[in-house]
């Protein structure tokens, strides 16, 4: 069957705004227990980035899952942003957090190699000048590989597929904002105000 190949989603589905991206590694003999605590230092990497630049990415979410006795890894992420760009400024977070985990795997023969080939670990070193550049003239090695692993998804379904990251954690600093402003007692004159009966609407559901 061909695969489909898009700008915003890659070889992966999409439900609004959001696009899915399923992987499928499998795991060197005997690594089980190592690849299990890489992918847990990648997730604290993950939680340790700032929400803005995380945001910036398109990341939605992440995981890892070792299945099949410890033979199989899988690495899912759902994201925003069309795939290339995605992609891009995802890796840029630090090259080693990604080869941590990789590295207990069978394909990272491949990975290594790419590495090697556009110039080592040291060339992805996010504070270096034009490393802009430099991810988006090589990772399309990196991507290749990941792709090859990849597994689309046959359904594909987001609750919150409909609005962004940026809107979702705007609409979250106005609710709180604005909880502000109701716990205000100063401000108990101005929301009598019919224009603001809207939001009084909303904040008594």
């Amino acid at each position: 069957m061909t695969t489909t190949i898009s700008t915003k989603s890659g070889k992966g589905l999409s439900d609004g705004v959001v696009s899915e991206l399923a992987t499928y590694w499998n795991v060197l003999p005997g690594h089980q227990d190592e690849l299990r605590a890489a992918t847990q230092r990648f997730a604290e990497v993950l939680r340790g980035i700032p929400l803005d630049k995380n945001i910036h990415t398109g990341l939605r979410d992440q995981r890892h899952v070792i299945f099949d006795d410890g033979r199989r890894l899988m690495w899912a992420t759902t994201f925003e942003n069309e795939w290339d760009p995605y992609f891009e400024d995802f890796v840029q977070i630090g090259i080693e957090h990604f080869l941590d985990w990789m590295q207990h795997t069978a394909q990272y023969t491949a990975v290594s190699a790419w590495v090697e080939s556009s110039g080592g670990v040291e060339s992805f070193n996010p504070t270096k000048p034009g490393i802009e550049a430099q991810v988006k003239q090589t990772v399309g090695g990196l991507k290749a590989i990941v792709q090859s692993v990849q597994s689309p998804a046959t359904g594909y379904f987001n609750n919150l597929g409909a609005w962004t990251m940026p809107q979702i954690v705007k609409a979250q600093r106005l609710q709180e904002a604005f909880q502000q402003v109701l716990d205000d007692p100063g401000a108990a004159e101005a929301l009598q105000h019919p224009a603001l009966k809207p939001l009084l609407d909303q904040a008594a559901d």
